[in-house]
């Protein structure tokens, strides 16, 4: 989250994330009417802008102290909320996002969205030994930008999430990344302490209710975290896109490398084509695990 928080440069999209560097100064000419400063404002943070013309808002649930098959989760690790604008037509935009809440926050937020006409799409687990136990809203929304905000940052408001987290200082990543880059075949990023990669797809995806190509970071993308855990070990999570002919492919090559699946399910409902997500955890040297996760992405006709 920026959080999931899908940001970042990865080699399999080198042309087209040098290319969004190169002209992403200026949003204004390619979306005619939308000021992201007032969306900003209205979702209470400041947007962060990304390759493919997508602005982000994330914020991590540093309130609540998370523990999963004995680790205490980074937030850094899908544990927080969302949001993701891309420009549609002029002066609109498709928005998908997701947040991390607990039982007592889910119906609420979930009401709170349908009042501004922000569709839920998925309610599922990403962990399964989580305490507290949580789940996971995704959503989605198309029309008036700075509208969207105004009702997210509504929704969010009924949950415990900080909506206005202090600057923070990334913390050192205490892994080989330059060993996972290699074995991954593209270079990660570190998000609040956690080693992340964004893997694009390898096929295009349509959202067919906005009639455009989503960028990869609109869940066109396979999500991997690895959380630092001490000596080289690590606790990872993430999830796989996938089309349905590679599901049990995957399934198989993480099974057979010591990765246990989490959840299968969608996250979305106006993609084409069809897109299942994945998730998975295990704990063990880091380097190993990225060997079990490049089984996994060989299955879904990711280059290296």
């Amino acid at each position: 989250m920026t959080v999931r928080i899908r940001s970042h440069l990865r080699r399999a999209a080198t042309a087209v994330t040098v290319t969004a560097a190169l002209t992403i100064g200026s949003a204004s000419a390619r979306a005619p009417g939308i000021d992201w400063n007032a969306v900003g404002q209205a979702m209470g943070t400041t947007l962060k802008t990304e390759p493919g013309d997508v602005h982000t808002a994330g914020f991590l649930r540093t309130d609540l102290h998370v523990v999963n098959a004995g680790v205490t989760e980074n937030p850094g690790m899908e544990l927080g909320a969302e949001a993701m604008f891309h420009p549609s037509a002029p002066g609109t935009v498709v928005v998908i996002g997701e947040a991390t809440l607990t039982a007592q926050e889910t119906n609420k937020v979930a009401a709170r969205l349908d009042q501004g006409n922000v569709e839920v799409t998925a309610i599922h687990k990403h962990l399964q030994d989580e305490s507290p136990r949580l789940w996971w809203l995704h959503y989605a929304a198309y029309g008036d930008p700075v509208a969207i905000a105004r009702t997210l940052h509504a929704a969010l408001a009924l949950t415990g999430i900080p909506l206005h987290p202090a600057a923070e200082k990334e913390p050192e990543i205490a892994l080989n990344t330059a060993a996972l880059d290699r074995i991954i075949g593209t270079q990660g990023t570190n998000e609040h302490g956690v080693y992340q990669f964004h893997v694009p797809l390898a096929e295009k995806i349509t959202d067919t209710r906005a009639h455009l190509t989503l960028p990869y970071l609109m869940e066109a993308s396979t999500l991997l975290m690895f959380q630092p855990l001490g000596g080289a070990q690590a606790a990872i999570n993430g999830d796989f896109a996938m089309t349905a002919d590679q599901i049990n492919p995957v399934i198989k090559a993480l099974q057979s490398h010591g990765i246990a699946v989490i959840e299968l399910h969608n996250h979305m409902i106006n993609e084409q084509p069809r897109l299942f997500y994945m998730h998975f955890w295990a704990t063990a040297d880091a380097t190993t695990l990225a060997h079990g996760l490049r089984a996994g992405l060989d299955q879904t006709r990711i280059p290296r």
